[in-house]
């Protein structure tokens, strides 16, 4: 009898991971395959959609020979609001517009003005959004817009692919800013901002759902058996939730890639404004989950790891070495994390990252051990917002790459005076997403299966005289970030 596996995709910003769960959840095998982003212009980020199903179908191919496993499953993850404007025979028709593509800030501004966002949504709209930029395609691209026959979002085109159906979950719709509180619909008042006709965006499923199954064309591209069941999945923030086992009240989890993401499941509700907290619908269906984000996690340390490594490449393993021989609070050297501006919970895309309170004593382990410090305390700043707003933060995990750092994770349990659960996952949506296809095609409850296979390596336990340097550093941490607030 073949060992049985359950294939996991995640379209992330910069790469497609693939991941293999057995029917315990345990890595059979996984694969990864990058992608390049164009900037055609300052602001603007576009990537090939078929590039994206070259490396995604590589990726596939090297995970299943490495699982030696018959795949019974296949779930999809992917970044939100990147979308694909797609003609009558399905074809892209340009270039697929990213979440990180800003071009409609112009337009955010106006739509913003014509609705209330907060009241509708539960968020406020952003450039990131999809919804902008349909709009600034409308009045500056009208001729390619009005060629569109379908408008697909980023997993859902993979999906499109794999199955020859089009589809899309909740989480993916609502972040689009194109439905009400819950996500489950297309809103006409909303879609109308932009002209939007809703036929042709695609039908919302839930994300435990088997949208369709593999063609025989996609099954020998990407090295699968015709027939596979495909789940609709859900987009990277609500399958990392999934992945990390944030499947009941009171559960957090950070975790330390590109970007860093805090989540926790929470009933919908009117969060603060100006906050920088947002509410998307779980990849558990009829629940919620309230994010922070860390715009600059993972990117601050590979920022750092670039510029000391520029005369000759430093290992992960070396910085950590660096870090380990500074004190906590790394004699007064603080790092604002903000290469990217900062969201949670600032809300200020303008805001920059900074080193302050060096002297000629410091020295490359100090601005090591404070950048680990400075995404530990942007992590802090959304725990405590989502705590203020009314979520349950009794247990805390940590996943992705980050968090594989022994002292990264300590210094975080110290800078949050609490203990925290590391995951044994590196890739969290894609587990997410393998676990999304489990469910959908074993018509298994998905909170079930999320919480009794999930990986826990260690506890890190706070240490007391750390927890105590850390509340000093923490508020000079804040008392930096008030100076530095531009305006």
């Amino acid at each position: 009898m073949s060992l049985r596996g359950h294939l996991g995709i995640d379209l992330g910003t910069s790469a497609v991971k693939v991941l293999v769960l057995d029917d315990e959840g345990r890595v059979l095998g996984r694969a990864g395959r990058g992608y390049a982003t164009r900037a055609p212009r300052p602001g603007w980020a576009e990537q090939s959609p078929q590039a994206w199903w070259r490396a995604t179908c590589e990726a596939c191919r090297e995970a299943l020979a490495a699982s030696g496993a018959a795949i019974a499953s296949v779930g999809l993850s992917g970044q939100l609001n990147g979308f694909v404007l797609l003609d009558a025979d399905d074809e892209p028709l340009a270039d697929a517009v990213l979440w990180l593509d800003i071009r409609a800030e112009a337009e955010t501004r106006r739509l913003a003005g014509a609705a209330d966002f907060p009241a509708l949504t539960g968020n406020a709209l952003s450039a990131i959004c999809v919804l902008p930029k349909l709009e600034w395609m409308r009045t500056q691209r009208p001729e390619l817009l009005a060629r569109a026959a379908r408008i697909a979002l980023v997993k859902d085109y993979i999906l499109l692919r794999l199955t020859g159906i089009l589809a899309t979950d909740p989480s993916d719709a609502h972040s689009t800013a194109l439905t009400e509180t819950g996500g489950l619909n297309w809103s006409e008042t909303l879609c109308a901002l932009a002209q939007i006709d809703p036929a042709r965006l695609p039908p919302i499923r839930a994300a435990d759902e088997v949208a369709g199954h593999l063609t025989a064309g996609a099954a020998e591209a990407a090295g699968l058996a015709p027939g596979t069941p495909v789940a609709t999945g859900a987009g990277d923030v609500a399958a990392l939730a999934v992945g990390c086992g944030v499947v009941a009240p009171g559960t957090t989890a950070i975790t330390l890639g590109t970007a860093g993401h805090v989540v926790a499941e929470a009933p919908a509700a009117d969060l603060p404004a100006g906050g920088g907290l947002w509410q998307i619908p779980h990849g558990v269906p009829a629940r919620t989950l309230w994010l922070g984000l860390i715009m600059s996690g993972g990117l601050s340390h590979a920022w750092m790891r670039s510029i000391l490594g520029a005369a000759a490449p430093i290992s992960f393993e070396a910085m950590e070495a660096l870090a380990a021989d500074v004190p906590a609070g790394a004699d007064g050297v603080t790092f604002l994390p903000f290469l990217e501006g900062a969201a949670t919970p600032y809300n200020r895309p303008d805001m920059r990252g900074s080193f302050f309170g060096l002297s000629s004593s410091h020295n490359t382990g100090h601005l090591v051990r404070a950048v680990l410090e400075g995404v530990a305390c942007n992590a802090r700043e959304c725990l405590d917002a989502l705590a203020a707003a009314g979520a349950g933060t009794r247990e805390v995990r940590l996943a992705e790459g980050g968090a594989q750092s022994p002292l990264w994770c300590q210094i975080i349990a110290d800078m949050l005076g609490r203990p925290v659960d590391l995951i044994d996952e590196r890739d969290t949506s894609a587990r997410g997403a393998a676990l999304l296809g489990y469910a959908a095609a074993e018509t298994v409850p998905i909170a079930e299966l999320a919480a009794k296979t999930l990986p826990i390596a260690r506890q890190y336990e706070p240490h007391a005289v750390e927890m105590q340097a850390h509340e000093e550093s923490f508020a000079r941490y804040q008392a930096w970030c008030r100076r530095a607030l531009p305006g």
